[in-house]
């Protein structure tokens, strides 16, 4: 495992870091692993918005590609069409 120093820590991180780990009942340094393993990893919530978030996604899509004989129409084409018909009612 890694080892690092930080330097110039702010008093106030440091006091801030000090109750936390003592609210706790861990070590200063401990709760330091802590606060960075959280800072770095996605939490398991993040994980499930994430993946409820691709799952509408295909949903979506899946309806789209239902809707238009398999093809899943880009924003593009879609807003190129709704132009051409503002355009023919002009």
């Amino acid at each position: 495992m890694a080892t690092r120093t930080i330097r110039n820590l702010p008093d106030a991180v440091h006091a801030a870091l000090r109750v936390r780990a003592a609210t706790a009942g861990r070590s200063m340094e401990e709760e330091v692993r802590v606060v960075l393993t959280e800072a770095v990893e996605p939490s398991r919530e993040t994980d499930d918005i994430i993946t409820r978030a691709r799952a509408a996604r295909e949903r979506v899509q899946a309806a789209l590609r239902a809707a238009n004989g398999g093809l899943l129409p880009s924003l593009v084409d879609e807003m190129i069409a709704e132009r051409r018909a503002e355009a023919a009612r002009e």
